[in-house]
């Protein structure tokens, strides 16, 4: 073939050029190594995508994992808020007992407050609207959660008492412990139930746990009762 065309060309007059002879072979005037060139930087250009993917992937795993943290962070701080909540509102009502008989006294035992590790009930003038308050007698026990009750009281007469429904405290709580001080001893002293006629304890501390989503939130609270050493009202 390529005798051919230099015969070709020598009928025509003129001595071809290597390059016009390699350009009618190939179809093309493009040097060999062209071709290669352009498809090497194609292939740079797919390897160069292929880690500018694996580096976003990488950070996006990174950030999802952060996220989780943050979420896992917050919803744990949400939970101990409510714990810490609940606590901050027996400390209020505690604090607030009144010397005031029970539903439950008897003529021979006047009790103000009635106490064990898991129950403790007193009287206390309690919010029941806007700007209103009223005297009830309050209960807060742990059942399958910690619930508050508390009975519609009128005057001091115990006897007046009238029920009330329980009411959700807090949900989930697996364990709670009230405690009461006895100031009237020489040295004064915690116990783990309190049924001292006729006087109140001077302070109480208590322990509320909730289990929640595998995990345990704490919270202790400290009451001091402001009308401990108050009088003795007549029974």
């Amino acid at each position: 073939m390529i005798r051919r065309l230099v015969q070709a060309h020598a009928r025509r007059g003129g001595r071809p050029s290597g390059q016009r002879v390699l350009k009618q072979i190939f179809g093309t005037d493009r040097r060999p190594g062209s071709s290669a060139s352009v498809e090497g930087f194609a292939l740079i250009d797919v390897l160069v995508g292929l880690a500018m993917i694996g580096v976003i992937s990488a950070l996006m795993i990174v950030f999802l994992g952060q996220a989780r943290t943050m979420m896992r962070i917050q919803k744990t701080t949400e939970m101990q808020m409510e714990v810490d909540a609940a606590a901050r509102f027996l400390e209020t009502a505690i604090g607030s007992a009144e010397p005031l008989p029970l539903s439950q006294s008897t003529p021979d035992m006047v009790l103000y407050l009635s106490g064990t590790g898991a129950r403790i009930e007193f009287n206390a003038v309690q919010a029941i609207g806007f700007k209103s308050s009223a005297l009830r007698e309050v209960a807060v026990s742990l059942g399958s959660d910690l619930t508050i009750v508390q009975k519609i009281r009128r005057g001091s007469d115990a006897a007046k008492s009238t029920g009330g429904q329980p009411v959700l405290l807090i949900a989930g709580v697996s364990a709670v412990r009230f405690e009461y001080l006895d100031a009237s001893a020489k040295v004064p002293s915690w116990s783990a139930s309190w049924s001292a006629p006729r006087r109140l304890p001077a302070a109480v501390r208590f322990t509320i746990s909730v289990a929640r989503d595998g995990a345990t939130y704490s919270s202790t609270g400290f009451a001091r009762l402001d009308l401990a050493t108050a009088g003795s009202p007549a029974s």
